[in-house]
């Protein structure tokens, strides 16, 4: 230990003389993170990993000398006492029979790859859902409630559009507390929506007064479940009442009683763990000060941008908005140095991608000594047709998702009857493609706008104007006032924008004769002549 300590103290009089280095693109450097502050990180992660026995080798793990892929059985006799062992530590009802003999054939057999993809991924989650769970005081064998629901996918989405670890509604999301915006959906977050499983689950335990009966509850409502109790003739237990509840319901308790036995007994199955992204403590949070764009960061942290969405599904857009509430994005630990070092960096070239400010003066007097002209970026949204090919695993609702549109105008466009895809199947999605047009000032804005009302007209139009020669062109007129606009943001309204330019609603309607009081995101408005 003394060594440890010696070797943290020589690395932080070593960093401390040195000047920070970097590489990077232009007019910037990318810092590097402070070396003995990563060694005191990557010592603190080896003692959790090694504490915990956190390991996907199976030569470690495999104390029965299985063959790669032998695929054990056992008596009912030996899982049915398995059981008896586990259901004595839980206050759950863990009964064996037939129907949790099938769901066990499925874990142990079937879908024996995704198994292992989950035995890999609890080592990400299951601390966290733990530390809710105790929170509330309710069982910790919930946890593996999302094994049932999503697989421990946070980017789950189902065919009815419930999403996240626990498949959320959209409404049952809000009820619960969960902020879901065309920007981002707290659904996908997994501390949220954890925080927010365990007290739905707590209001359908403290309902029904039984763990198996909120179970049932939690997946097809508890409506459902009161109308099973009364055709049953009022008895209060699952296996009373199943034939009463919806079909998909029915499996539902059998299924997480299958995968409370599969997790704790997958070595004697020859299951072992595939190995995640990164585990539970090889992740951090950072609190984020402004908008942040994941392609951007991605280039500075050096992290593919499906990795860091992987991690931060709530932000939809991939991008994290600036809209007056506190922000986090969650980071594996040898980034969040990285990501602190370049932080003001990160958010210039964030801003540069999202908002596309006015550029810097282009100098084109060169060795004639004229005086630079002033060159504006605009960015224009254009609206064209994209066919989609359907993916296997994909679903209407996941594919309205990336394209940030509703699966009603799917439907519409395609001249579909049901939500119903195929692998395979081609789809026509109309969809917006941002443009950025640079406008000198022989080009003024209105040819910015131009384009973008008509839509096909090529940027390039109107990308620069050359002027004539300092000698020969002539004197230019005065020019002419341009109109003023505003670009509909996440939440607005037409009284608010007036507000916010100093004009009334009447007025705005005037200068936008086709205006209604329905606005769409990154919607034009003319606020001033």
């Amino acid at each position: 230990m003394r060594l440890i300590v010696f070797f943290i103290f020589f690395l932080s009089g070593f960093a401390a003389l040195a000047q920070p280095t970097g590489s990077g693109e232009g007019s910037f450097s990318i810092q590097k993170d402070d070396p003995a502050i990563q060694a005191i990180d990557r010592i603190l992660v080896a003692g959790y990993l090694n504490h915990y026995c956190f390991s996907t080798d199976s030569t470690l793990l495999n104390p029965f000398g299985y063959e790669k892929d032998q695929l054990p059985s056992f008596t009912a006799e030996i899982i049915s006492q398995r059981m008896k062992n586990l259901d004595a530590e839980t206050p759950f009802d863990l009964v064996y029979n037939a129907t949790v003999q099938g769901f066990i054939d499925l874990y142990a057999v079937r879908r024996k790859d995704v198994t292992a993809k989950v035995l890999g991924l609890s080592q990400l989650y299951f601390p966290m859902i733990e530390e809710h769970l105790t929170k509330y005081n309710i069982p910790l064998e919930l946890k593996y409630l999302a094994i049932v629901e999503s697989a421990l996918n946070p980017t789950a989405i189902s065919r009815v559009g419930a999403g996240g670890l626990w498949q959320f509604m959209p409404g049952t999301g809000k009820l619960y507390g969960l902020n879901i915006t065309s920007y981002q959906d707290e659904r996908f977050d997994p501390y949220k929506s954890t925080e927010a499983a365990c007290k739905y689950l707590k209001f359908l335990y403290d309902t029904f007064d039984d763990w198996q009966l909120a179970l049932a509850a939690y997946n097809s409502g508890p409506g459902n479940v009161n109308k099973a109790i009364r055709r049953s003739g009022g008895k209060k237990d699952f296996w009373s009442i199943k034939p009463f509840l919806p079909k998909e319901t029915q499996g539902y308790v059998p299924a997480f009683i299958a995968v409370n036995y599969i997790m704790n007994h997958a070595a004697e199955y020859n299951l072992y763990p595939k190995k995640p992204l990164v585990t539970c403590y090889e992740v951090d949070t950072v609190d984020v000060k402004s908008k942040v764009d994941f392609s951007a960061m991605s280039k500075i942290i050096g992290m593919s941008v499906e990795d860091i969405a992987y991690l931060n599904g709530t932000y939809k857009l991939k991008q994290v908005p600036d809209n007056g509430y506190r922000h986090y994005l969650t980071l594996p630990v040898n980034k969040v140095g990285l990501f602190l070092a370049n932080e003001s960096l990160i958010y210039a070239q964030s801003a540069i991608i999202i908002e596309t400010p006015p550029s810097a003066m282009a100098n084109n007097g060169g060795a004639s000594g004229e005086s630079p002209r002033k060159v504006q970026e605009k960015v224009i949204w254009e609206e064209i047709w994209k066919t989609h090919k359907v993916s296997r695993g994909e679903n209407m609702a996941s594919i309205a998702r990336k394209y940030n549109v509703t699966t009603k105008q799917i439907k519409d466009w395609n001249h579909l009857r049901s939500n119903s895809v195929k692998s395979g199947q081609k789809l026509k999605i109309k969809t917006k493609v941002k443009k950025t047009i640079q406008i000198t000032e022989q080009a003024p804005i209105q040819a910015a706008d131009k384009a973008m009302e008509n839509g096909s007209e090529s940027a390039d139009s109107v990308k620069t104007t050359t002027p004539a020669p300092r000698e020969t062109r002539a004197t230019p007129a005065a020019p002419k006032s341009a109109p003023k606009y505003y670009t509909v943001k996440s939440g607005d309204t037409l009284t608010q924008i007036a507000k916010k330019n100093n004009t009334t609603v009447t007025e705005l309607k005037k200068l936008n004769p086709k205006l209604t009081d329905k606005l769409k995101v990154g919607q034009k408005i003319t606020v001033k002549k």
